[in-house]
This record gives C-alpha cells, structure tokens and sequence, in this order.
C-alpha cells in the first residue's frame, strides 16, 4: 500500500473512532452523568437538612437545658404576666420607677377592662387593666420615667400620654398624664 492510501485509511479509520466515542459518550456515559448529577444533589440536600435539623435538636436543648427548673420559669412569666390584677404591685412598680427617675407622683387610678376572648380552650384568658397615672418633674426625669415604665418588667402598652408644663414660667418643671394598658392572666 501507498502511503497515501494509509493515510487516508488512518484519518477515515480515526474519524470512526471518533464517531464511536460520541456514540458511547451520549449512549452510555452522558445519561450515567446525569444520574450521578441527580445523587449529589440528593446527597447534598440530605446533608444540609440533617445539618439543620441537628442545629435545631441542639438548641431545642439548649433551650431545655437553660429552663430545666420550670419554677423559675413560671415566675419570670408571672412577673411579665401575672396570675391576678395585682392592682398594689403595679402601684409600688410605678412609685419605684417614679422615686428611680426623679419624678414626682401626683395621680394614681387603675381601671378594669374586658377580658379578651381566647379562641383557644387551653390558653388563660388575658386581662387589662387601664392605668392613668400622672407625674411631674423635669424634660429628662420625665423622658427617663417614660422609658422605664415601657420597659418595665410587666407587659404593658402606652396608649397615650399628654405632655404639658406646669404654668409657671420661671420653672422648668412639666406635667405627663400617661394612660397605659398592662395585662394579666385569668
């Protein structure tokens, strides 16, 4: 055989090989790729709700772990939400926070409301009551008594307030008629 003709053979018979890899690469090994695609992500979404899952056993412990004395944990929540009106611990809780800020207690009234409806029959009903209380002293002592008795430990919303100062020019003294909703347990 010519050289030529060996050539031309060796490119023909290169060319069917080539042909026959992309036979068997798209036959068998691109449908395998998939396939291997499709597990790993299987596996990787396995992977991570098991990493989320174990992250969320590990805090529900740690929760557990934190409130293993559930005496201490009823009392916290009695003293943000308390078993009954408790009408003198809220009175002693305003005068504290009155004496801490600097302010002066000139009004004091306490108001029962509703109780609101629970739609659920495990839940304790919750009551309100509806607290006017009145205070007079300086713009920060007043700024201040306004902060602490939001962030007083017992749940409580401010409804409103009125801010005005007390008619004497030459002091620099204002009054705050403050209406507040707190909260306690059936």
């Amino acid at each position: 055989m010519k050289t030529s003709t060996k050539r031309i053979l060796s490119i023909g018979l290169a060319a069917l090989f080539f042909l026959g890899i992309l036979v068997v690469y798209a036959s068998f090994i691109k449908p395998e790729l998939a396939k291997i695609g499709e597990k790993r992500a299987l596996v990787v979404s396995k992977e991570t709700l098991f990493e989320n899952e174990s992250n969320a056993v590990n805090q529900v412990q740690d929760l557990i772990g934190r409130f293993q004395s559930i005496a201490s944990l009823q009392e916290t929540v009695s003293l943000a939400l308390p078993q009954e009106e408790n009408v003198t611990g809220i009175l002693n809780q305003v005068q504290s926070i009155a004496n801490l800020s600097g302010v002066t207690l000139t009004s004091f009234s306490v108001r029962p409301l509703a109780f609101e409806a629970s739609k659920q029959s495990l839940v304790k009903r919750l009551g309100s009551l509806e607290i006017v209380v009145s205070v007079t002293g300086n713009y920060a002592n007043l700024k201040k008594f306004l902060k602490s008795f939001e962030t007083n430990v017992r749940i409580s919303n401010v409804i409103s307030f009125r801010f005005f100062p007390t008619g004497n020019p030459s002091n620099d003294g204002y009054n705050l008629n403050l209406t507040v909703e707190t909260f306690y347990q059936e």
